[in-house]
């Protein structure tokens, strides 16, 4: 017997009949979908943590919202007036909801001939190209958002690593806006020539996490990694907690599954729905509704001159 989803080890034994029940099911459609994005979920989530419901189509935010006033405060006699500090006058920004989608054909002659193979590699491709494509605008739109830099020195030793880090962290702190740096974000081939570097300042024993290929907390910032950056990354220190958000629109589409209503902790926003084709094929279709808000330019820092 076949448990639905069918993991990878068991796709060679689905029959045809098990395979097209799985395709006539929005619901074991939209499961698979969710195991995929739990194993690899988006950057832009993880960066952007904040929460943004669109109303009438669009969201209104204000970038960099003023956290002091500049006044001094001043001595007040007993019975005294308190003098009156004005709130800072912070200009709103609009932005216009987006949805992103993809779709792929299964034609019934593939499942009749290779059975699950074709469903699962049409799902498996929709839902990376899905994440790819939006990570990539998220974080495309964080490398322009973010002005501050620090120029630090070529990360070849630990010392210099930890300096130009710190470096940063201090000058996200020193804002007096209440960010702390969080992440880390490199490219992938920047881990690869920075993981080496940090080993030193890793424990030798087990619970290594770079030995064990997890994300590793150094200097008390995650250090996360995307081969969706783009072209002229450099390592960026950020406040994850406060450098934006994700902007979602509710689209009553009854044929549509988020994945949330799958399992409750995925909040990718994701939904997916199931169509039946008159060219003898399944459309399955893949969306989300949601647009990057980089709310705090000020809660990132660059770090130029590292050599990476």
């Amino acid at each position: 017997m076949i448990n639905y989803p069918i993991p990878g080890s068991q796709l060679t034994n689905v029959t045809v009949a098990q395979a097209q029940a799985f395709l006539k099911s929005p619901t074991l459609i939209a499961r698979r979908f969710s195991e995929i994005l739990a194993d690899h979920n988006f950057l832009a989530h993880y960066l952007l943590r904040g929460k943004y419901k669109m109303v009438g189509g669009a969201i209104a935010y204000t970038p960099d919202e003023a956290t002091s006033s500049g006044d001094t405060a001043e001595t007040v006699a007993p019975g005294g007036e308190y003098p009156l500090t004005a709130l800072p006058a912070d200009a709103a920004i609009l932005v216009a909801a987006l949805k992103k989608g993809l779709a792929s054909e299964i034609a019934d002659e593939t499942v009749g001939r290779l059975a699950m193979d074709p469903i699962e590699r049409a799902i498996q491709m929709l839902a990376f190209d899905l994440i790819s494509q939006f990570d990539a605008a998220a974080i495309g739109a964080i490398q322009s958002a973010v002005g501050t830099s620090i120029t630090g020195g070529t990360w070849t030793t630990g010392t210099q690593l930890v300096t130009d880090v710190e470096k940063a962290k201090a000058t996200l702190k020193g804002r007096k806006k209440g960010y702390r740096a969080t992440s880390v974000v490199l490219t992938d081939l920047q881990w690869a020539a920075v993981s080496p570097v940090l080993l030193p300042l890793l424990p030798r024993e087990a619970g290594n996490p770079i030995v064990e290929g997890r994300i590793p907390n150094i200097l008390d910032v995650d250090w996360v990694t995307s081969s969706d950056l783009p072209p002229g990354w450099v390592p960026l220190v950020a406040d994850a907690d406060n450098l934006g958000g994700i902007g979602h629109e509710d689209i009553p589409s009854p044929e549509y599954i988020a994945l949330s209503s799958i399992a409750a902790k995925n909040g990718s926003n994701v939904e997916v729905a199931r169509f039946r084709e008159k060219n003898d094929a399944t459309r399955i279709q893949v969306r989300k509704a949601d647009v990057p808000v980089v709310a705090n330019p000020g809660a990132g820092v660059k770090i130029t001159g590292t050599g990476l």
